[in-house]
């Protein structure tokens, strides 16, 4: 049998983190500021940067661990058209590239409360080393107020599986890097450079494309009698 896994494969996790990177691009100001080292100060910048990603990394990865184990016990006993909801992942990550090409995303509900214990635990950071400081402000990242953020998270669940959920954050991750970490290391020459409005355009631009191009591999998936829903019909 094919798997659709071959026709998606991984690149949907990491453009998903390259669009919602373009999102979280315009707000991650305060944490270039903070994590950017004194002037004068003997620490590199790249370092305490490094530490930081790679605090963001071993979070996502591990929240992907535990989403997909929980879906694998919640919705492991689920069977639609003799396939288990895992099948289903490509075709809801159309869904949310369609969801932030349209901004229709910034309706999805956050839990409320994170942002409070974000806020109190930077404070505490602040008091330690700025390496230490970037590397558990990284680990904090699943707190923060990020629709797209979370609506990822919840796809998570649909892996039904610890480590394909933790192979799916982690690749999410990865797709955050790149622009991310440029903005921090550029933040004092970019700032302001770049509107609000053309970042949103270019986010809705990259999404759409990525929900066409996975779309259409999906469409010559069933039309080629391999899909999801040609074998039930």
């Amino acid at each position: 049998m094919i798997d659709v896994g071959s026709i998606t494969g991984p690149w949907p996790a990491f453009v998903a983190g390259l669009v919602t990177s373009l999102h979280c691009a315009g707000m991650c100001g305060p944490i270039a500021c903070y994590l950017a080292p004194a002037a004068g100060s003997s620490q590199s910048f790249s370092t305490v940067a490094g530490l930081y990603h790679l605090g963001r990394l071993l979070s996502y990865t591990a929240v992907g661990a535990v989403a997909g184990g929980i879906g694998m016990v919640a919705l492991g006993w689920v069977d639609i058209y003799q396939h288990s909801l895992s099948r289903f992942l490509p075709y809801l990550l159309v869904l949310f590239f369609l969801l932030v090409a349209l901004r229709i995303d910034k309706w999805i509900p956050q839990p409320k409360g994170f942002g409070k214990i974000l806020a109190g635990a930077r404070l505490r950071l602040q008091r330690l080393p700025r390496p230490l400081a970037g590397l558990g402000i990284g680990l904090l990242t699943p707190l923060l107020p990020c629709a797209p953020l979370y609506a990822i998270f919840g796809l998570a669940l649909m892996t039904q599986s610890p480590v394909r959920g933790a192979e799916f954050l982690l690749l999410f991750g990865l797709g955050t890097l790149p622009l991310l970490y440029g903005v921090q290391a550029a933040y004092s020459r970019w700032q302001g450079a770049v509107s609000p409005l053309t970042i949103s355009r270019l986010q809705r631009g990259v999404a759409l494309v990525a929900a066409v191009v996975l779309g259409l591999r999906l469409y010559f998936f069933e039309t080629g009698q391999g899909g999801l829903f040609c074998g039930s019909m």
